[in-house]
């Protein structure tokens, strides 16, 4: 099992740190886009707007995180937002098209919160109070 989550959190961690070195410095091919479509619309809005700079700056820092296996917690803490997001794009904006890569880096995140679960026992307590003085 110990192999199987180091493989899992080198596929998770690798895929965002290239995904998001591609947003800040674009390496990897684009396809067409159709301006009259929606989800190229917003694409657009957020590539234009430097939010994707953001996008693609946490992508980077949350897959590096997952490649440390000390850090993994919190890097799988930051993509799960970013998946949350990814497959919102494509499910609601893009019809469902391109969803495999976000079912199986989702599918990874999910099988290394697991494996990591007594690390997330206070983020799914619900007796949590705040801790004062």
């Amino acid at each position: 099992m110990k192999f199987v989550v180091i493989i899992a959190r080198v596929l998770l961690g690798l895929g965002f740190v290239v995904f998001g070195a591609n947003i800040l410095h674009p390496f990897l091919p684009m396809p067409p886009m159709d301006p009259a479509v929606p989800s190229t619309q917003f694409s657009m809005l957020m590539a234009n707007s430097g939010w994707m700079k953001v996008i693609g700056l946490f992508q980077i820092i949350g897959g590096i995180l997952v490649l440390f296996g000390r850090t993994a917690p919190l890097g799988l803490t930051i993509l799960a937002g970013i998946l949350v997001n990814i497959l919102c794009f494509h499910i609601f904006l893009d019809n469902g098209s391109n969803l495999a890569p976000g079912l199986v880096f989702s599918g990874l995140d999910i099988f290394l919160i697991y494996a990591y679960r007594d690390h997330f026992k206070g983020i799914f307590s619900f007796n949590a109070a705040p801790r004062l003085g």
